[in-house]
């Protein structure tokens, strides 16, 4: 367990690093404080839930984690929930969520998260310069709040421009229609497929920026207790950048949908070329079939045959049969159909 103490002293932060819980207990917290807690156990959990009064429900859901993005007022906090996004493999299209739990109170503020988090080491190099420029020295809790937040949802942008760039170059490889070979169909199976993927992670995305925008709402209203007034225009700025990424994800769920509908007109496509073809040859060889079965089939003397008694009957018949394919074929051009 990582323990990480900010206490703000003037307009200068002094930071500490613990490694037990018994270090914090010399701590006085009446100046405003921020306590990071990375790799948190159940003995801290029990520590703070006595140490800050914290609601048994608070330390039941960061126990259980897996949490909703969402805000709770309590009588001497406000319990808040934060996601960032970070891709799950260096090849992969998927991501996986991060969960950082907040405890605003009115002089301070603790978060708490499993693993390392680049949220808050972002939010601890940039905090020293942004309380410098804050009129109000109380809003240091609010502050930190307020980067936490603004880091985890730009923590999307990077995974929205991997999808659209991979949206564009996979729009460009399925223009044409007629020259489509069955190897390529196959490639364009895997693509079906990796859209499929695609389109779910899209989905579970939307759901966290939403529920990040629902919070954000709230901040920039001035409806979350123990959070400052004076920053209401900071995470305005925030809530505009879920709204972006929200119509983004929803423009290319439909860029995505069309690419998938494009798959299903070249397979049919692809389908009625094969038939086309195969449908043309029958159809010349059905008047060819006809005169092969005809003058190979046995018949009383007397019956009269075409050009049997002639020696150049087999000529003339095979002249016929090339003539009959070359009118057709001339025929299914002109129809386009070949």
């Amino acid at each position: 367990m990582k323990i990480t103490v900010s206490k703000l002293s003037g307009k200068e932060i002094e930071i500490s690093s613990k490694t037990d819980i018994s270090e914090l207990d010399s701590i006085k917290f009446e100046d405003l404080f921020w306590v990071d807690v990375e790799d948190f156990n159940q003995d801290f959990l029990n520590y703070i839930e006595k140490r800050f009064s914290v609601d048994p429900l608070t330390v039941e859901d960061i126990n259980s984690g897996k949490q909703r993005v969402k805000t709770e007022d309590y009588p001497g906090y406000t319990f808040l929930v934060s996601k960032n996004v970070v891709k799950a493999g260096e090849n992969s299209f998927s991501y996986d969520t991060e969960e950082i739990f907040l405890i605003l109170m009115e002089n301070g503020i603790l978060t708490l998260h499993k693993k390392p988090s680049t949220i808050v080491k972002h939010s601890m190099d940039s905090i020293d310069n942004r309380a410098k420029r804050v009129k109000n020295i109380k809003n240091f809790p609010s502050l930190v709040m307020h980067q936490i937040f603004d880091f985890s949802v730009d923590s999307f942008f990077s995974a929205l421009s991997d999808m659209e760039n991979w949206l564009v170059s996979v729009r460009v490889d399925l223009l044409d229609f007629n020259n489509i070979t069955s190897k390529e169909l196959n490639d364009l199976k895997n693509i079906m497929s990796f859209i499929s993927r695609a389109r779910s992670e899209m989905g579970n995305l939307r759901i966290t920026l939403t529920q990040h925008r629902d919070v954000m709402s709230l901040a920039q209203n001035d409806a979350i207790k123990f959070l400052s007034p004076d920053l209401s225009s900071d995470f305005r700025d925030v809530y505009d950048h879920t709204f972006q990424m929200i119509e983004a994800l929803d423009s290319y769920t439909l860029r995505a949908g069309d690419i998938r509908d494009l798959y299903f007109t070249l397979k049919s496509a692809f389908t009625d070329n094969v038939l086309r073809l195969l449908t043309i040859v029958a159809t010349i060889f059905l008047p060819l079939t006809f005169l092969t079965g005809f003058y190979g089939m046995n018949f009383t003397p007397g019956f009269f045959q075409p050009g049997t008694t002639s020696i150049y009957g087999f000529y003339l018949m095979v002249i016929a049969m090339v003539l009959i394919s070359v009118i057709l074929l001339a025929i299914f051009r002109k129809r386009g159909w070949v």
